[in-house]
């Protein structure tokens, strides 16, 4: 397991404290400039057996408050640090509904269970999660003027985003020299092209077109993944996601 727990052993007190933590819980606090601020949560685990690898923005309320849980209470049941950064990250990405169900139906239509020989796409987060990594250009939970964080300022851009962005992400497309990138929406898939330009990623590692996950793209993908009949949902444009669908079946399943 590739790893770096500095930051998990550094909070770690925080996490074992009486008084469990809660999103934005000041004593997390990594960063700060101005309206930005950076939180911790244990999402440093880095499966080296995944062949895809799910890309965010940046882990969410949920998500941040399901890590910091699962790892707390493996801590308080006497798990080693290990485990608790591991189960931590397994139960915590890309939780909560409709989230990981809109993944698990984009997965399945894209058809990746059938390119890496399981039934259901349901099975990279449970049996099979030695296929999958998921993880987030930001690593670690980044809020914007007390929300969440969506893409602006410019990552790419912005100093402080820019510096999380090369020490989190940049480390694991390092340490997973053979597994393929998905870009979760335009937000995402934007950054992703542009560590392509920089050669900071191959481009044959990645696969666009995927929606975000979110609750506000469920209409979205209930239309993209159905029998289309009807006009398309407003706000939704279904060429990059088909233009995706057709260059991965092409590639890794005819």
């Amino acid at each position: 397991m590739n790893m770096n727990t500095t930051l998990f052993q550094k909070f770690q007190s925080v996490l074992r404290a009486p008084d469990a933590p809660t999103v934005r819980d000041p004593r997390l606090l990594i960063d700060q400039e101005g309206a930005l601020q950076v939180y911790y949560a244990p999402f440093e685990y880095i499966n080296p057996t995944a062949r895809i690898v799910l890309v965010g923005i940046t882990p969410g309320p949920t998500q941040m408050s399901n890590a910091n849980a699962e790892a707390r209470r493996v801590l308080l049941t006497g798990g080693s640090d290990t485990e608790a950064i591991r189960t931590a990250k397994q139960v915590a990405a890309f939780s909560g509904e409709p989230m990981r169900s809109n993944l698990i139906k984009q997965l399945n239509h894209w058809g990746f269970q059938r390119w890496l020989g399981v039934d259901d796409a349901a099975e990279f987060f449970l049996g099979e999660q030695k296929l999958l990594q998921t993880t987030s250009l930001l690593r670690y939970p980044v809020f914007f003027n007390g929300d969440d964080y969506r893409g602006t300022p410019d990552m790419t851009r912005d100093p402080l985003l820019r510096k999380h962005l090369l020490s989190g992400f940049v480390e694991e497309v390092q340490a997973l020299p053979n597994a393929v990138f998905l870009g979760l929406g335009p937000a995402v898939q934007k950054v992703l092209d542009k560590l392509v330009a920089d050669r900071v990623l191959p481009a044959d590692r990645v696969i666009g077109g995927l929606l975000h996950p979110s609750g506000n793209c469920t209409y979205r993908i209930n239309y993209l993944i159905g029998s289309r009949n009807d006009p398309p949902p407003h706000a939704t444009n279904p060429d990059p996601y088909d233009r995706g669908r057709a260059a991965f079946v092409s590639k890794y399943l005819v």
